[in-house]
């Protein structure tokens, strides 16, 4: 095998291997929220942010709520356990309108830690990036075996 290929391998299996652990972490995150306790949050800022970067493009939601605790006011900016990005702008607008300033809604914190918190049990891309992480390390077991 050449060395270009070895290195392919090698970037494949460590990517993979990345991608599998975030994902799985992502999932076991979500499980665990399960079980975390609610409270009200007040939107304190909702904005669109555009991020231009060298290798990338894309808008998210920035935002920032209030919460309280056992008479301990806390600050959260998570929506979920995974910021999401999109590639169109209307779409990222429509996430926007559902966190309208000054508007109240559930909060999950983690009873251990209440700084822990998200307004949405979820992960966006957790699924897809153990799927991608196992490809990947398919790929380089497979270029290993037969390259």
């Amino acid at each position: 095998m050449s060395f270009e290929k070895s290195i392919a391998m090698v970037s494949s299996a460590a990517i993979g291997s990345v991608m599998l652990g975030c994902g799985i972490y992502q999932k076991r995150k979500v499980q665990e929220s399960q079980a975390w306790q609610q409270a009200t949050a007040t939107i304190s800022k909702a904005e669109l942010f555009y991020d231009s970067g060298a290798d990338s493009q894309g808008y998210s939601v920035d935002l920032t709520y209030d919460y309280v605790i056992d008479g301990l006011r806390h600050t959260g900016s998570r929506i979920g356990f995974r910021k999401r990005w999109y590639l169109r702008k209307k779409r990222a607008e429509e996430e926007l309108a559902r966190y309208l300033v000054n508007s109240s809604l559930p909060v999950y914190y983690n009873p251990v830690n209440p700084a822990d918190a998200v307004l949405a049990r979820e992960a966006a891309d957790g699924t897809m990036m153990i799927v991608m992480g196992i490809a990947l390390l398919v790929l380089a077991v497979v270029g290993s075996l037969y390259g």
